[in-house]
């Protein structure tokens, strides 16, 4: 270990030797043990400087996604039918700032973890078998394109946002594919997988001290580049979008393009969940009043995204009434911006997500996938409680005087 181990709240946190960051969630007596690799870098990391290079390194939409499919086939055999075979489930994921490999189970920990740790940092591109994946993929992107949420979502990115990377589906699409090489995949690798973007996290009752020594499987490499993204204007590309999918009953989200936070960028995430919820949530006003009109039979569905670069809020719902959804939510967001929220209002609202991380705080795979969002913002998840009860009132009206301007919404319909 580079630091000594700090207690947060429970949450045993060290920078490692390697570079690597080390969270450890010490749950006794529970049966499940899980742990995860996050590498900070996901399908927004399209290009980078190099030292080998004279000018910065491309790559093409969609090759963070497949390395993440790619790197579970070992020169030994498939990292996943060991995992089975060692008693653990194992499975990965690529978002737009990460991608994370991850297992869970009862038994045969230790042997799991040293598994996990190795896979990740020895890559094995074949020629053929890359070849042979593009068409796995090719089959998921053609699956994505038929998925009316998933249109609607990308759909609203792509009216939104210029020309940032987060506007470009995770996978790709069937034109980059034919870009992606094994040659490309090992120099995006050695780009992306430096151990200065890797986060291990493990939970559960375990040995920390056997945790830190299986660690030390983790190799130093020299920090990676940044990603580098061209200028995002402010503004909004187009203020509403429309796709035709010939579903019976039409879908839509709500969004607002939000500006990128450099700090205290957890805050923001938990203020923005309390405001949400304030705003549209069950009790909410706009959704007694949505619902008497006949424009909802449901709360909006909502959520909040960051990363670099990037800030946005979007809300989901189902109707013909899009247009005046859209209408009335703003109505309301003028309602609070001149009253502000009330107290009552937000009290009740951080209690209901403080209820939420203590229903997570007891699950074991629940705290790994809260850890593993709250070390994106180097956040150990006792901190990041610890925030949840400190945020005030005037926070969210400060917020809601800044952001979800009426110039900065995109509607998106598919129909």
């Amino acid at each position: 270990m580079k630091e000594t181990d700090t207690k947060k709240n429970g949450t045993v946190w060290a920078k490692m030797a390697s570079g690597a960051d080390f969270y450890f969630i010490p749950m006794p007596n529970y049966g499940e043990k899980a742990a995860a690799i996050v590498v900070k870098a996901g399908s927004d990391f399209l290009a980078c400087n190099s030292p080998k290079e004279e000018k910065p390194v491309k790559f093409p939409e969609g090759t963070a996604h497949f390395i993440e499919h790619r790197l579970f086939r070992q020169r030994w055999g498939d990292a996943f039918a060991a995992f089975s075979k060692q008693g653990a489930s194992a499975n990965a994921f690529t978002d737009a700032q990460k991608t994370v490999y991850y297992f869970s189970c009862q038994e045969n920990f230790f042997e799991n973890l040293r598994l996990l740790l190795s896979f990740v940092q020895n890559p094995y591109f074949l020629e053929e078998e890359t070849e042979q994946e593009k068409s796995i993929i090719e089959s998921e992107i053609t699956m994505y394109d038929d998925t009316p949420s998933w249109r609607v979502y990308y759909q609203l990115l792509q009216a939104m946002y210029h020309r940032h990377p987060i506007r470009n589906p995770i996978a790709g699409n069937h034109k980059t594919m034919k870009e992606i090489n094994h040659k490309l995949l090992q120099q995006a690798y050695d780009c992306m997988y430096t151990t200065n973007r890797f986060s291990l996290i493990c939970a559960g009752d375990i040995s920390a001290r056997k945790i830190i020594e299986a660690a030390e499987m983790i190799k130093k490499s020299k920090p990676g580049e940044k990603p580098l993204f061209e200028r995002e204007p402010e503004e909004i590309k187009e203020s509403y979008t429309e796709g035709k999918l010939g579903i019976s009953r039409p879908i839509f989200q709500i969004g607002f393009k939000m500006m990128p936070m450099t700090k205290d960028v957890l805050r923001q995430r938990i203020l923005m969940n309390i405001l949400m919820d304030i705003l549209v949530g069950e009790s909410s006003a706009f959704y007694h009043e949505a619902y008497t009109k006949k424009y909802l039979d449901e709360p909006l569905g909502n959520a909040y995204f960051s990363g670099e670069g990037y800030a946005f809020c979007a809300f989901a719902g189902s109707g013909e009434q899009s247009k005046e959804v859209s209408e009335l939510l703003l109505q309301h967001l003028e309602i609070l911006r001149k009253e502000g929220v009330g107290k009552e209002d937000f009290s009740r609202i951080r209690k209901k997500q403080i209820g939420y991380f203590i229903r997570q705080s007891q699950s074991v795979s629940g705290m790994l996938m809260g850890q593993i969002e709250w070390a994106m913002d180097d956040t150990p998840a006792g901190e990041a409680f610890r925030m949840m009860k400190a945020v005030r009132k005037n926070e969210v009206d400060d917020l809601l005087r800044r952001e979800l301007m009426k110039e900065k919404m995109v509607l998106s319909v598919i129909r």
